[in-house]
């Protein structure tokens, strides 16, 4: 078991490291183009590129506190912040499973049973991604864009009709949703739980996501305007593209944080705007401001144990 997950992981850095080489081939091969490209950074536009991401994040902490509510439990916003991103950081193990991990183990920590945890993040993933696939078609407009990513054209279709037609089953009868995640609990040998949220809470949790979905967008817009000297890409296509770059590179499950992939989806999408070599160096460097960002977040997510205990401190006293 143990040497099945070591090549598992062998192979997700591995195609991760093909793809990531076949996009430094395309730099390398347009390089002329991209030498005559005016590089010229707005910092003002990428400041608010910067406050749309943070925002994006605050709202998806947000988020999963509403979903930890329909259990019954409680927490500040900031319990919500540090559990989600310092987890967050598990999806740069091949494999999606390490996250979930992250989550049950900082979850105790606030007293947030390790089934409700468990269960949580598989409501976060039955409510973001349908969110998510919902917003592609509506931003980017002209599907054949996404017909042009070959095989991944008919992934999305696919995974976009069997997870609206789950969502849509699951979100209008909560007790089918009840049943499916104490048979998954049970299949991971633990205690079932009890959700069944009204539908107010339903869709304040879809909702949340939504707007997650498009801060992240519009972040990604803003972050085209400030690295561009002349941006040809409508706001709503920028944000259609993101949406779809990160979802398609989610779903590939042996890459570790969507590597490779979600900058393959991006660059075919950017293309017949930007043409090949500037897409594959946006895409890459749009990575690099991610990973910055990410690792910011999750300097910002433990700084939060001390606010905590600060909390614990003055409530002893009072």
């Amino acid at each position: 078991m143990e040497f099945g997950k070591k090549v598992k992981t062998a192979i997700g850095w591995l195609l991760a490291a093909v793809i990531l080489a076949f996009l430094v081939r395309l730099i390398y091969v347009n390089r002329t183009e991209l030498a005559k490209w005016q590089w010229d950074i707005d910092w003002f536009t990428a400041l608010i590129s910067a406050l749309f991401l943070f925002l994006a994040y605050i709202t998806a902490a947000i988020a999963w506190q509403t979903i930890i509510y329909g259990f019954g439990h409680k927490i500040r916003l900031s319990d919500s912040f540090r559990i989600v991103y310092l987890a967050n950081l598990g999806r740069y193990i091949p494999g999606k499973i390490w996250q979930v991990f992250g989550m049950v183990a900082l979850a105790k920590e606030v007293d947030i049973p390790a089934r409700v945890s468990l269960a949580s993040f598989a409501l976060a993933q039955a409510y973001s991604l349908p969110a998510a696939f919902l917003l592609i078609p509506i931003f980017i407009g002209n599907i054949s864009s996404i017909e042009s990513l070959a095989v991944y054209g008919n992934i999305f279709y696919l995974v976009f009709a069997i997870t609206f037609l789950v969502f849509l089953i699951f979100f209008f009868k909560p007790d089918g949703l009840n049943i499916a995640l104490n048979r998954l609990l049970k299949i991971l040998k633990r205690e079932p739980v009890e959700y069944r949220p009204d539908i107010k809470n339903r869709m304040a949790i879809f909702v949340w996501y939504l707007i997650t979905w498009i801060l992240f967008g519009l972040a990604f817009h803003y972050f085209l305007e400030a690295l561009l000297d002349r941006s040809t890409l409508p706001i709503n296509y920028s944000v259609g593209t993101y949406i779809a770059a990160y979802i398609l590179g989610y779903i590939s499950f042996l890459s570790p944080g969507g590597l490779g992939f979600r900058e393959g989806v991006m660059t075919a999408l950017l293309t017949p705007f930007l043409g090949v070599g500037l897409s594959v160096s946006i895409s890459l460097i749009h990575r690099i401001w991610i990973t910055c960002a990410e690792a910011i977040i999750s300097l910002i997510a433990l700084l939060t144990y001390r606010f905590r205990s600060k909390k614990s401190e003055q409530h002893k006293q009072s």
